[in-house]
């Protein structure tokens, strides 16, 4: 059975005005100093400028007369793994198997359901005033800037409104930040049929495949094997499926180490994504480099003055 498709979805979430603000993901691969343009930022500047983003916001609400909190969650370390070119982490894979059930059930069979502070507040909100908050965070039109990103769509965000103002504050014009953003952290997969088909990662996977025959398990792919796995889930025990995903996981994992999979993909679409960077998305690039340099040093000055 067809598993997953392992390009990177569409990344909206940033740019589709949401009630609750989240923090920025990351983008494809790290920095790239070499070309003095940006593809990514670390887990330590996404969270800077997501404390920044949501301390504008709240700020800016309570000017409006509303509360604004977000919970920040801990870290999850138990999360599965990003993992477009199959995972190659054996010890995680021989604890976790593939993962597959990090959202289920409890052990009591129901559903684990964490209501927020935010949730908890708007419930307290008549319906006419929520609609008033929702406009003051979101604005009056949530589509106000729209972009399209090559092959994939539009994204779209609101120009007015708390959320949108907290942005402009830290990247400038938001019809080219917005534009600039879709396009960058979605250079994994404008990149993607470029590294999947490069010799070094096909020779890589075919290495995979025969491993992976080797030890009984007739796959593709990996994305094949998670979702061949997930329905036999459905249809199965718990105790047995866990354990068939677990061994499966295990093979998976060792064979992909052994070939090198996971590594040669992830070198490829660096290399593709600075490549992109510097030629097809070179002003795009380049302009998400000088937003998120100038949103970087608000935030500093933001942290130092609270």
């Amino acid at each position: 059975m067809p598993g997953k498709d392992p390009r990177p979805a569409l990344t909206t979430l940033l740019l589709v005005l949401v009630t609750a603000c989240s923090a920025p993901a990351a983008a494809p691969g790290p920095p790239a100093p070499a070309t003095g343009v940006r593809t990514g930022l670390t887990d330590v500047e996404n969270g800077l400028l997501a404390d920044a983003e949501r301390r504008l916001i709240t700020t800016c609400m309570k000017e409006k007369g509303f509360a604004y909190t977000v919970d920040v969650l801990p870290e999850d370390r138990d999360r599965a793994p990003d993992r477009p070119f199959g995972l190659d982490d054996v010890a995680w894979a021989r604890h976790h198997g593939y993962g597959l059930d990090a959202d289920g059930p409890r052990d009591d069979g129901r559903t684990a359901v964490r209501v927020s502070t935010q949730e908890r507040y708007l419930a307290s909100l008549t319906p006419a005033r929520r609609r008033a908050f929702d406009r003051a965070l979101d604005g009056t039109d949530r589509a106000a800037i729209t972009v399209e990103v090559p092959g994939r769509g539009q994204v779209f965000t609101s120009a007015d409104g708390c959320q949108a103002d907290a942005r402009r504050r830290l990247y400038g014009d938001l019809r080219s930040w917005t534009e600039a953003k879709a396009i960058v952290v979605n250079l994994g997969y404008l990149t993607w049929d470029q590294v999947v088909s490069a010799p070094e990662y096909t020779t890589a996977l075919e290495s995979w495949r025969t491993c992976m025959a080797d030890k009984g398990f007739a796959y593709a792919d990996s994305s094949e094997a998670i979702g061949d796995i997930a329905a036999r889930g459905r249809a199965g025990s718990a105790g047995t499926a866990r354990e068939r995903e677990r061994r499966t996981a295990v093979a998976d994992a060792e064979c992909n180490r052994d070939a090198g999979l996971a590594r040669a993909g992830t070198r490829l679409q660096r290399e593709r994504i600075r490549a992109a960077a510097r030629t097809s998305f070179a002003r795009q690039a380049r302009h998400f480099t000088d937003a998120v340099t100038g949103a970087l040093a608000e935030a500093r000055a933001l942290t130092r003055h609270r």
